[in-house]
């Protein structure tokens, strides 16, 4: 009995090292990536509760992004690295928000995505997506996800201001096209 016991105990720790190993390579390996990861450009599709929307994206490491909407009030959501702005061209009416203040400041700030991975464990690995969280201040989470095999960047979901579930779902992924700084310049309302 002592035998069997201990045969058991023997196999479900040599399980869990093996497992250990794995996740260490996984994580190892989605922060290479990461680390070579200068810029990104994709087409997304961002659902919010049951409302849907698509439209491309370009980021440009660390903290600048610009997201082009293809809707009617023709949405654009650009960060300068220290301001989110959200721009709607058919209002001619400018939204500006500290960076600190919003989940894009995790999900631009490529060393804090990196030293997650490096202190957590995966949340979530499936056939497709492998899944971190990040709880931040004010409980505000965010889980980010990577695709299972190509260890890329795939999307996030987080809540809004208003307790909606908002998912962002990247698509046609293209790693370090070159963006110059300039892309990213927040214009003015009268300019609109």
């Amino acid at each position: 009995m002592i035998k069997t016991l201990f045969f058991i105990f023997k196999i479900f720790f040599l399980y869990q090292l093996f497992i250990s190993i794995c996740l260490a390579d996984l994580q190892k390996d989605i922060i290479n990536k990461l680390t070579a990861t200068k810029t990104l450009t994709f087409d997304f599709k961002q659902k919010i509760s049951d409302k849907e929307e698509i439209g491309n994206c370009f980021i440009k490491y660390p903290l600048l992004m610009k997201c082009n909407y293809k809707n009617l009030k023709e949405k654009t959501i650009i960060s300068n690295g220290k301001t989110v702005a959200i721009i709607k061209k058919k209002y001619k009416k400018i939204y500006l928000y500290p960076i600190k203040s919003t989940p894009l400041f995790f999900i631009l700030a490529k060393e804090k995505i990196i030293g997650l991975i490096r202190k957590t464990n995966p949340i979530e690995i499936n056939s497709n997506l492998i899944g971190f969280i990040f709880v931040g201040k004010k409980t505000s989470k965010i889980k980010i996800l990577f695709d299972k095999n190509s260890l890329e960047l795939k999307g996030w979901e987080t809540k809004d201001a208003y307790s909606n579930k908002v998912s962002f779902e990247i698509n046609n992924l293209k790693i370090n096209n070159q963006i110059i700084d300039d892309f990213f310049k927040i214009p003015q309302e009268k300019d609109l």
